[in-house]
C-alpha cells in the first residue's frame, strides 16, 4: 500500500495548483488546503465528515458512509495547524474514526473505494475485515486498520500463545468486547485480529518466540570431524612447546 499512497501523493503534487481549497472555511476552523506541505488541516472544529471529504479528495479516494451515523459522532477540535503528507493524512483518519468506533473498510482498493462503518454496532462486520501478511503489517505498524492476519508457527504452539493473548486482553478490559483477539485454528496456525498498530508488536513477540525457540543449526559431520582432528592437533602442539620450554 505505501507505494500506491507516495505515488498518489506524487501525481496530487503535479496536477494541482500551487495550493487548492479541499474543504471552504467554516465559522468554527479556517479552510483545508492541499499545496506542497501535503493536507494542511488548520486549528479549529472540524466535523467527521468533512475531515472524510477532505482526506478522499487529497488521496484520490471515494470513502462511503451514512451521514446520520457519522453525524452522530460529533466532532473534533485540533489546537493546531497540521501539515500530512498521503501516508499522514491516512493515518490520521484511521485514528481519529477509531475514537469513535469507525473504521474504514476497503470495497474495491485498487480503484480507491472504501466504506466507513461503525465496528461495534453490527458483529458481521468483524467479518468483513480485510486481510493484511504480517509483514504489511509491520512495514506500517502505526496505521489504525482494523485487519486480521495469520501467522505460521513451527516452533512455539499457537493454541498456548492465543491464551497467552486472550488473558492479556481480558485482564484490561474484561467489561466489552475489544477488536483485538487472537485465535488458534491448531498448534501450528495462530490468528490475530486488530488494528494494526496493536498487530506489528504482537506479530514482533510472537516471531521473536519463534527464533528464540528455533534449534541450532546441525553441523556437518565431515566438518566437525574435521574441527575435532584441528583441536587434538593444537593440543599436541602446546604440549611439545611446554616439553620444549621447559627442558624434557
Amino acid at each position: 500500500m505505501r507505494p500506491r499512497l507516495v505515488a498518489v501523493a506524487a501525481l496530487t503534487a503535479a496536477l494541482l495548483p500551487a495550493q487548492q481549497v479541499v474543504a471552504p472555511a467554516s465559522t468554527g476552523r479556517g479552510s483545508i488546503v492541499a499545496n506542497k506541505d501535503g493536507l494542511v488541516l488548520p486549528a479549529g472544529e472540524f466535523a467527521v465528515a468533512e475531515l472524510i471529504d477532505a482526506t478522499a479528495a487529497f488521496l484520490c479516494r471515494n470513502y462511503l458512509y451514512d451521514e446520520a451515523t457519522v453525524r452522530r459522532c460529533g466532532t473534533f477540535v485540533l489546537q493546531r495547524t497540521i501539515a500530512l503528507d498521503a501516508l499522514g493524512s491516512e493515518e490520521l483518519l484511521y485514528a481519529l474514526l477509531s475514537t469513535r468506533d469507525l473504521a474504514a473498510l476497503p470495497i474495491d482498493e485498487l480503484r480507491g473505494v472504501y466504506q466507513i462503518v461503525p465496528l461495534g454496532a453490527e458483529p458481521r462486520l468483524l467479518a468483513l475485515l480485510p486481510w493484511r501478511t504480517p509483514e504489511e503489517i509491520r512495514r506500517r505498524p502505526r496505521l489504525r486498520e482494523a485487519v486480521v492476519t495469520a501467522l505460521d508457527l513451527r516452533q512455539v504452539d499457537a493454541r498456548q500463545l492465543a491464551q497467552m493473548f486472550r488473558h492479556h486482553v481480558d485482564a484490561h478490559d474484561p467489561s466489552r468486547t475489544p477488536l483485538f483477539a487472537a485465535f488458534a485454528a491448531d498448534e501450528h496456525l495462530l490468528l490475530l485480529r486488530g488494528y494494526r498498530d496493536q498487530l506489528a508488536p504482537a506479530i514482533q513477540l510472537v516471531q521473536a518466540l519463534e527464533r528464540a525457540h528455533a534449534p541450532e543449526p546441525a553441523v556437518d559431520s565431515a566438518l566437525q570431524r574435521r574441527v575435532d582432528a584441528l583441536e587434538r592437533e593444537v593440543a599436541e602442539l602446546k604440549r611439545l612447546l611446554t616439553s620444549a620450554g621447559t627442558g624434557r
